[in-house]
Formats: C-alpha cells, structure tokens, sequence
C-alpha cells in the first residue's frame, strides 16, 4: 500500500494521469468532430490545425524550453521574476511579428488570387494566436515550476468547453466557422482563467534584461527550429497526403490512428514533462554521474511501459478504430498496426532529445529533427508515388524515427557516456522492482 501511495503521489503519476485525462478528451474530440462534420470539412480543419501548428511550435520551442531549463536552475523570487519577465516578452513579441507576416502573406496571396479557398484561414490564425497566448504561456510556467494538477487542469478546462461546443453547437450542415469560432471560445475562457490566476506571467512583462533575453533567444532558436521540424515532421504527412491524387479524404483517414496515438504516447509525455527540470538541476550542479544514471533510468522505464499499450493497440487496432472513427474509417485500422508497431521506441528518441537540451546542446537536437525530418519526407514521396497508398506513409514512420534514435544516442555516448544497453537493462530492473512492489504490497 504505501508502494501504491508513493506512486500516486509522484509528479510523474499526476502527470500520466493528467496527460492521460488530456489525451482522451483529444480522441473524443477528434471521434465527435469525425462524426459531426463532413469529410470535405473535417479534411480542412485538420490542415488548418496543421498549418497553426507550425507557429505555436515555433512559440513553444522558443519559450518552453528555454523558460523550464532556467527556472529549475534559479535560486531567487528575483531571478524566477527575471526569467518569466524575459520569456513573457519574448512570447509577446513572437506573436507580434506572426500577427504581421499573416497579415501581410493574406493580402499578397488575396491579390496574386492564390489559395483563394483557404484565404479566410489567416484571419482566423491571428485569432488563435491572440486568444491562446496567456492560456499556452500558463501551461509551460506550471510545467516548469511542476505543479502538474493546475497544469493539467487547464488543459482539460480547454478541451471539456470545446467539446461542449462540439456537442451542443456544431451540427452536421454548420460550416468549418463554427467549429474555428468553437475552438477559439474554449481558448479565450481558459486564458481569461490564467490571467485571473497570475499564470500568465503578464505582471512580470517588464522585468527583463538585454542578458537574460539574449539567454533565452540563443537557446531557443534551436529549440524552435527542433520543435518547428518536429511539428513539420508529424504534418509533413497530411500536407503530402493532401497534395497527392489521394486528397483531403486521404489526411481524414490518416489522422484518425494519428490521433488514437495519443492515448499510447501518455507516459512518453508525462515522464519527459517531469525529467526536463530534474535533468537541468542535477546539470547544473555538474553531478554527471547521477545524470546519466536517471537518464538511463527513465528512459528504458517508459519504453517498458509502453511496449504492452503498443502490443495491444497492434492486436486491437480494427476494434479501437471502430470505437473512434466509427465504420467510415474502417480501413485505418492497418495505418495504426503500423504506427503501434514503432511506439515503443519513441521513449528512445523523445529522451534523447531531452537529454541533449539538457546538456546545452539544442543544436545537436535540432540536427537530430532534421534528419528524422528528411528521412519521412523522401519516403513519404516514394511511397506514395511508386506505391500509391497511406500504408507506405506509415511504414516509412519507423524508419524515421529508428534514424533519429540512433543519431540521438551517437551523440550522448560521445558527449555524456551514454550506454544504450544500459536503457534496457535499468529500464527492466526499474519495471520489475515497481509491478513486484505494488504485488508484495498488495498481499
């Protein structure tokens, strides 16, 4: 019992279960709006999703990181204030220039006549990007400082309004504006919550320096240009999809086991969440040793937790994307044999991302992206051009993610010692001493 209550207490568990409770909001949103809305409307929103994507990557990876990596290391109420101060800033200003490029990108494309049926697109994108800023900034400073549950709950508060509007407001003959409206709502509640709650970080705009701004800036460059590629990585799909002869009913039905990949990744990213400050702390005191050991640790812990979510999602897979996608999206089924057939070794290659930032290196990881990057897109084209169908966009996942894992750990042998047996091996014996403990406990 007291091995169970030592679990659930953990900033790791709340984080599973808040990431958890997230994600499965995520698949029944993405099942309810599969099912309310058309192909030939649900197709466009899931590029407009794509395509904003991109820009809140490129806030996130300029930001998060950099704002988690420098709390974890700050000593003072004053320095904590000067590095929210600085990333608040920074934030403000990013979505300042995106708000001018989008205006100015709508008008040149409105007077050339080109995308003429995706132009009411931009307007919506500054939207979103107005109305999310204070909720997205609330989730990474909570992030940083660990306070997984308020964390957690505002995600949750985002996803049950928009659901709500889902189900009581967008109908069948509704157009794509009512689901943007919907979605743009549940953004502004949710931001008007964190201001309310000081999460902001907007009372702290000012209390910057050129130092600290320039620290941030030249960390988070290549932080955004790893999460820029990693974001083109998981969308470079859709876009190629749906340029290709197999169109928008193409990017429908390659999303759905995108989506249900949700559910499998929960510990992936409830365990990266909590490591990133745990891993910057044990850095800064130069303990190497310890670094190394929790790094080893972690990561062959989570692979064995998801090798059995990725065996049954393998086995089950008709079933799960029955439940849904409903029967229209039958033939996914095989899309997501082969995604669950890869998951297990995502732990791998998101943990050495981590550890690389960690470790000051975000250039390294950032080379990591691009090459994983390359890699999908080159197979995606051949697959879908000498083979003609989605299944050979799924295999070609495994490949890139196989390459990005071995340049990541290439890397943090030659950089931290890094032993890729070990993984397994602390990673096993990790597993084993926690399923035999809550057992023994349990008798």
């Amino acid at each position: 019992m007291q091995a169970l209550i030592q679990i659930f207490k953990s900033k790791s568990f709340s984080s599973l279960i808040g990431n958890g409770l997230g994600a499965l909001l995520g698949v029944i949103t993405f099942a309810l709006l599969a099912r309310v809305l058309p192909k030939d409307i649900f197709g466009p929103y899931l590029i407009f999703l794509a395509i904003y994507g991109i820009f809140e990557t490129l806030r996130i990876g300029m930001v998060m990181n950099a704002l988690v990596r420098n709390l974890a290391q700050c000593k003072t109420a004053e320095e904590e204030d000067l590095v929210v101060g600085s990333t608040v800033f920074i934030t403000v200003l990013l979505t300042g220039i995106y708000m001018v490029v989008i205006t100015i990108l709508y008008f040149v494309f409105k007077s050339f006549g080109l995308f003429t049926e995706y132009l009411f697109f931009f307007k919506w994108f500054i939207v979103i990007a107005i109305v999310s800023a204070p909720n997205n900034y609330a989730t990474w400073f909570l992030n940083a400082k660990l306070k997984i549950v308020s964390m957690s709950s505002i995600r949750i508060l985002n996803q049950l309004v928009f659901i709500g509007f889902i189900w009581f407001y967008i109908k069948p003959e509704n157009s794509i504006y009512s689901v943007l409206t919907s979605l743009a709502i549940s953004h502004l509640g949710v931001s008007l919550l964190a201001l309310f709650m000081g999460w902001s970080g907007i009372q702290h705009l000012f209390k910057f320096t050129k130092k600290m701004l320039s620290e941030v800036f030249h960390f988070g460059k290549f932080s955004m240009g790893t999460l820029i590629g990693a974001n083109l990585l998981r969308s470079s799909d859709s876009f190629i999809i749906g340029g290709s002869f197999l169109g928008s009913a193409g990017v429908a039905l390659y999303n759905v086991p995108s989506r249900i990949l949700e559910i499998i990744e929960m510990p992936l990213r409830s365990f990266a969440v909590t490591a990133l400050p745990q891993f910057a702390r044990l850095y800064a005191e130069k303990n190497f040793e310890a670094l190394r050991y929790e790094f080893e640790r972690k990561a062959g812990l989570v692979f064995f937790l998801l090798l059995p979510i990725s065996i049954g999602s393998f086995i089950f897979a008709d079933w799960i994307v029955l439940i849904i996608g409903g029967e229209g999206y039958s033939e996914s089924a095989i899309l997501l044999r082969f995604f669950a057939s890869y998951m297990a070794i995502l732990p791998l290659d998101k943990f050495s991302g981590v550890m690389l930032d960690t470790i000051n290196k975000p250039n390294l990881n950032f080379y990591k992206v691009m090459i994983m990057l390359a890699v999908n897109i080159a197979g995606d084209y051949l697959g879908i051009y000498v083979f003609g169908n989605l299944q050979s966009v799924a295999f070609v996942s495994t490949a890139t993610f196989i390459a990005g894992m071995f340049y990541g750990y290439v890397q943090l042998k030659k950089h931290m010692g890094i032993r890729f047996s070990n993984v397994f091996i602390l990673g096993w014996a990790e597993f084993k001493d926690k399923i035999l403990g809550i057992i023994k406990r349990r008798k």
